[in-house]
This record gives C-alpha cells, sequence and structure tokens, in this order.
C-alpha cells in the first residue's frame, strides 16, 4: 500500500480522495448548519405565534356576562 503512495499515480489517486472527502465534509457540515438554521426560524415563528395567540386571548372581555353578551347576528 505506501509502495503505492509513492507512486506518482497513487499520489494522485490519494490527493483525489484526500479532495473528495475534505470537500464532502464541508458540504455536510453547510447542509447541517442550514437545516438547524431553519428548524431554529421555524421554532421562533411557533414561539411568535403561540405567545401572539397567548396576548389574543389576555384581551378577552371575560368579566361578568362578558363572553355572554348578546350578539346581534344570532339567528332565532
Amino acid at each position: 500500500m505506501i509502495a503505492f503512495l509513492l507512486t506518482p499515480i497513487g499520489r494522485y489517486i490519494a490527493i483525489a480522495t484526500l479532495t473528495i472527502a475534505l470537500l464532502l465534509g464541508i458540504y455536510y457540515k453547510i447542509r447541517s448548519d442550514a437545516v438547524a438554521d431553519m428548524e431554529a426560524a421555524a421554532k421562533a415563528d411557533i414561539l411568535r405565534r403561540t405567545q401572539n395567540a397567548i396576548r389574543a386571548g389576555d384581551s378577552v372581555d371575560n368579566s361578568d356576562g362578558g363572553l355572554l353578551k348578546p350578539d346581534r347576528n344570532r339567528r332565532d
């Protein structure tokens, strides 16, 4: 094996293999970072929507009879 790496063709094959391995490693690292960023953005959006829903629920009039006010659009 070492004798093969000392030949000119063996060196080129070793350099090509190392280059491909390095490029694949960089590709997978960038891809995993992008996926993590997308998941973080999605979670942030979910938390923002949940917080907005909580704020909207807090602004509802829930005093005595506030939720049972007569509805003028109600069908009888």
